[in-house]
Order: C-alpha cells, then sequence, then structure tokens
C-alpha cells in the first residue's frame, strides 16, 4: 500500500473506474490505477528523490527562518540608530580675508584731562572674557610703530585735513582683526604746556610734539588696546604731557605702559596678557638696565598668561636699517644693544617682542619660537617727518599666538605713508621685498620667512615662486617673479 501510494505521486495517468471507463471519484469501489506506476520502471527513482526532498526541507525552512529574523533585526537597527551629530570645530585661519571698506571713526565726546597723580596700580582692561580658554585659542596681535596724529606745536597750521578724523580709516579693518592692538605713540596727548627742550632754540631745530587731546578718540575708532609711552618723545612737554597722555587713553579705555610702574594689562580669552613698553631713557622702564629689566619681565611672566614687551631703540634713518651686533649709538646716545635685549627677555618670559625707534622697518627674527620684530617703521606719522623712500614704508604687523605665546603664523599688511603722512595701504607692497631682504642678511639661520603677499611664515617655510600670480600667462617676461621679489 505504502508503495502503491508512493508511487500514484508521480503518475500522471487519469484515474478511471475499472467498469464504466469513465473518471471515477475518490472512494468509489474498484478503483484502480489503469497503469500501474511500477510498470515504468521510476519507482525507485521517485524513493529517492522523495527522501533527499525530506531530508533537505527542514534545515532549508529554518535557514530561511534565521534568515528572516536577521534581516529584521538589521532593518530595526537602522532605524533606531542615531545619527552622528556635526561637531562644531575650531576655525583655524590661513589667510586674511579680502579687504573690506573702512568705517568711518564714529565721533565721541573728547575727554577732558585732569591732573593726574604719579601712575597708580597697573591698570587691567577686559577685551574679552571667556569661560574657560580653549587650547586652540590663538591670541591675535596686530602691532604697528610710531603713532603721531599731528601737533598743535608750534601751531595748528601743520594738523591734517578734517581735523584728522580720516588720518587712519583706511588701515583700521586691518588693526581690528587682532585681539590685541598696540601702537607706540611718539609724543604726548596734551592741551597747551611749554616745551622745555625746545626753550630758546630756533623753529625748525627742534622737534617737539603735542598731540591734540581730542584726538584721542581716533586711537579708540581705530581699535587700539594698548600704547607704548616708552620713546624719546614722551617727555616732550614734561610730567604734565605724560601725565595728560595717561588720563587721554583711560578715558578711552586704551591700556598704557612705559613710565615706571605703568604695566598695561588686558584680559582676552580668558587669558591675562601684560605689556611692558622700554626705552634708553630715564624715568621710563629702561632696558640699558639689563638685570632690572628681565626682573620686571618675569614678575609680569609670574602673574600672566602672555607678556608682550615694546621697546623703543636702534639708531634712526634708512642708513640703519640693519640690526647691529652691540650697542648702536646716535646722535651720542646709547640706544641699546637690541640682540642681547630682545633674547634675554624671551628667556625671561617675554613671548612676543615689538619694537620701535628707528623710524624704517627692520628685520624679523624668530628665538625659541618667539617673534622679533625690530621695528614696525613709521605708521602714521603727520607733520615735520621724513617720509622719503623707506621712511614711508611700513606695516601693519599682524602675529597669531597659541597658547603659550609661540609664534604660529602672521601677515604683513603692507602700508605707506606720503608726504605730509597719513597710512595708506600700498597695492605694489614695497616694504615686503625690504624686510625679506633684511631678514634673511641679518638672521640667516632664524629669519622669518616673508610670503609673497605678505605671509610670514616660520623659517625654512619653502615659499612659492610667483604664488599671487593665479595665471602663468599674467607674469611678465623678464621682470622679478610677481614684481616684489628682490
Amino acid at each position: 500500500m505504502a508503495r502503491d501510494r508512493t508511487a500514484g505521486s508521480l503518475d500522471f495517468t487519469s484515474l478511471l473506474h475499472p467498469t464504466t471507463r469513465k473518471a471515477a471519484r475518490v472512494g468509489d469501489p474498484g478503483l484502480r490505477r489503469s497503469v500501474p506506476l511500477r510498470t515504468t520502471g521510476l519507482g525507485g527513482m521517485a524513493r529517492a528523490v522523495c527522501c533527499c526532498v525530506m531530508l533537505a526541507v527542514p534545515g532549508l525552512l529554518r535557514a530561511a527562518t534565521l534568515n528572516g529574523q536577521q534581516l529584521s533585526s538589521t532593518q530595526t537597527t537602522s532605524q533606531t540608530a542615531p545619527r552622528p551629530s556635526q561637531e562644531s570645530k575650531p576655525e583655524m585661519s590661513t589667510a586674511p580675508p579680502a579687504p573690506q571698506a573702512s568705517p568711518t571713526p564714529q565721533a565721541s565726546p573728547a575727554p577732558t584731562p585732569q591732573q593726574s597723580p604719579s601712575p597708580a596700580a597697573p591698570q587691567t582692561i577686559a577685551v574679552e572674557a571667556v569661560n574657560s580658554p580653549s587650547p586652540y585659542d590663538e591670541i591675535v596681535v596686530t602691532a604697528v610703530g610710531d603713532v603721531m596724529l599731528g601737533t598743535t606745536f608750534p601751531d595748528e597750521s601743520t594738523l591734517p585735513p578734517n581735523d584728522g578724523a580720516d588720518l587712519l580709516t583706511e588701515v583700521t579693518p586691518f588693526l581690528k582683526r587682532g585681539d590685541v592692538v598696540y601702537g607706540n605713540l611718539e609724543g604726548p596727548i596734551v592741551d597747551g604746556g611749554d616745551s622745555a627742550k625746545c626753550r630758546g632754540k630756533k623753529l625748525g631745530t627742534c622737534f617737539a610734539f603735542r598731540v591734540p587731546t581730542r584726538y584721542g578718540k581716533y586711537l579708540k575708532d581705530a581699535g587700539f588696546t594698548a600704547m607704548g609711552l616708552a620713546n624719546n618723545h614722551a617727555m616732550d612737554f614734561g610730567l604734565e604731557g605724560r601725565a595728560s597722555s595717561r588720563q587721554v587713553l583711560d578715558a578711552m579705555r586704551i591700556a598704557h605702559t612705559g613710565e615706571v610702574g605703568d604695566i598695561a594689562r588686558l584680559t582676552v580669552k580668558g587669558r591675562k596678557i601684560t605689556i611692558i613698553a622700554f626705552a634708553t631713557y630715564q624715568g621710563a622702564f629702561n632696558f640699558l638696565d639689563l638685570d632690572t629689566s628681565l626682573e620686571a619681565i618675569r614678575a609680569a611672566k609670574a602673574q600672566s598668561d602672555l607678556v608682550i614687551v615694546g621697546f623703543h631703540g636702534g639708531a634712526e634713518g634708512a642708513t640703519h636699517q640693519h640690526v647691529l651686533e652691540g650697542d648702536e649709538t646716535f646722535l651720542g646716545e646709547d640706544r641699546g644693544d637690541l640682540r642681547r635685549f630682545t633674547h634675554a627677555a624671551i628667556d625671561a618670559g617675554a613671548d612676543l617682542l615689538l619694537g620701535s625707534g628707528p623710524h624704517v622697518v627692520r628685520a624679523m627674527e624668530l628665538y625659541k619660537g618667539k617673534l622679533i620684530a625690530y621695528s614696525l617703521g613709521n605708521f602714521a606719522t603727520y607733520g615735520p617727518f621724513n617720509l622719503n623712500a623707506e621712511n614711508g614704508l611700513t606695516m601693519v604687523l599682524e602675529a597669531h599666538l597659541a597658547a603659550d605665546g609661540t609664534f604660529l603664523r602672521g601677515m604683513a599688511y603692507a602700508v605707506k605713508q606720503d608726504k605730509p603722512g597719513g597710512p595708506k595701504l600700498d597695492p605694489d607692497k614695497k616694504i615686503l621685498p625690504v624686510l625679506r631682504v633684511l631678514s634673511n642678511a641679518d638672521f640667516p639661520q632664524t629669519a622669518i620667512v616673508v610670503g609673497p603677499q605678505g605671509e610670514l611664515w616660520l623659517p625654512g617655510t619653502e615659499t612659492p615662486p610667483c604664488a599671487d600670480a593665479p595665471d602663468l600667462l599674467e607674469q611678465r617676461f623678464g621682470a622679478a617673479a610677481c614684481g616684489i621679489f628682490p
């Protein structure tokens, strides 16, 4: 029976009733197969195939079930898994944006200077406070050389047009790129008074500067956060003139430094920054007294995250653009050993050194990872100044410093002054080859690398031969590369 049933599962002949020969129904008596399957000879093969199928089907069913469970689990996971969130990363600026239109300085009430006592405890001005500084935060310092916006001595006939309101407008966007904006105030901000140094001398033979107090707002509008008062013109109108300068700057909330005990302290991005200005004159922090100067720097470093040192030193003029070995003298004065002082200052804790005094731009070098700019030249000097040739070439220095003061990179924005003065952007970038040649000549191993657009890179950086020409066809045949390389 079992054999017949199994054989019949593969029999495709019709089922007929044995008597009527008509199609039979299941259950009719006498039902039989019209052609027994075993007569075909396929019975053994059918049994073998059925056994294989019976053995294989359970395994296939189990595999199909398992695959279905895995597919369902994968779909569930992909639907419920959270997408990764986009994390904000610190933005690292590798190239300055294109200059924008300079804003016109807004008028503010002119401060009224009052009788000022000797420098009180160093002031602290919060430039920008952040709860907890990130190790990725950079401190950006923009710095310039000598600033003298106009003088009323001997009279007001040489003051700039529009009473000086437009003098700094073109360079203001570049100054304001800094977290700290520093310049050397070449002359007191004072109204009236008598200059003892010029008493009895013929006009034109003695140079004393007296900047109107109403000009103080121009420094604020341009973005200055600190000014150095240590130089050979700070005392042109005596103690009263220097006291008036402090009063005006205090009213503008601009920090100041220069007189012994007068130290500028800023808070920037949650970090404490100290600025000390040095010169070679009595009454100021005098770097000719090296030991005392280094003590002041060490004390400042103990209380600060970064220390910036301004210094006024070196001989003056285009014939004194190189940084000499040893002491420099000018008009019988000892103007200091700049190499010795700057290196010792860094050894004592200074993080950035900014020079002025020679009235021309000098070399830049890197010493133990810290930037030294030996002179930034005449920046905004209106009136009785020599602005011929190199004397009229200057820059806005932009220095990016790491949290420990290490120099990362920078820019030198080329600026020029034409007689009678006032800083203007220089499309020819004439100061760049000058800075490059001086740096390489004076400091062959440690010179800062000056790129074709004013980029300041670490020593040893290879610069492209003509990075400022986007198309080779734009380069002039037979000319120096891009017209700015020496």
